[in-house]
């Protein structure tokens, strides 16, 4: 009996397996490519360029407030990926399309990359650049309220 067929079946099945799989974060894998339903920190081209969300805490604290926003976020499932890293996905309410996003705290930046993009479909009516700039607004909201080094609030609108 040979098992050179068994071993082919299986090899196939895991590189479909690997496939599935979201690939993690990097300066590569954060850009968007020609998908055009893509959002990301580190793509600078038009249309598909956003601003990374600061933090003025630790990394630690910043990922943890990372996560507690997104759990309380309707529709999202999370899959922690470390001290640096977390997988979301999103499903659309109406036809349940899955949009992915990876968000990534670099050890050298008090920062927050992330890219978003839809699976399937090249247009996807702007919904993951809305959805990211309504996190980023969320995220502004749950800063911790202490004042960060080098920023100044604004004076209040009485002047006093």
């Amino acid at each position: 009996m040979s098992l050179r067929p068994l071993s082919i079946v299986l090899l196939a099945s895991v590189s479909f397996a690997a496939s599935k799989a979201f690939p993690r974060f990097s300066a590569s894998s954060g850009m968007c490519g020609a998908n055009p339903n893509c959002v990301s920190t580190l793509d600078q081209r038009q249309g598909r360029h956003m601003e990374a969300w600061r933090y003025y805490d630790t990394r630690a604290e910043a990922l943890a407030r990372l996560e507690k926003m997104l759990r309380h976020t309707l529709g999202v499932t999370i899959y922690p990926g470390g001290v640096d890293y977390v997988h979301a996905e999103f499903k659309t309410t109406f036809l349940r399309f899955t949009h992915d996003v990876e968000f990534f705290l670099p050890i050298d930046q008090p920062v927050i990359h992330f890219r978003s993009s839809s699976r399937i479909g090249i247009w996807d009516l702007g919904r993951n650049h809305r959805r990211m700039v309504r996190l980023g607004e969320r995220w502004l909201e749950e800063q911790p309220k202490q004042k960060a080094p080098g920023f100044k609030f604004p004076a209040p609108p009485d002047g006093t």
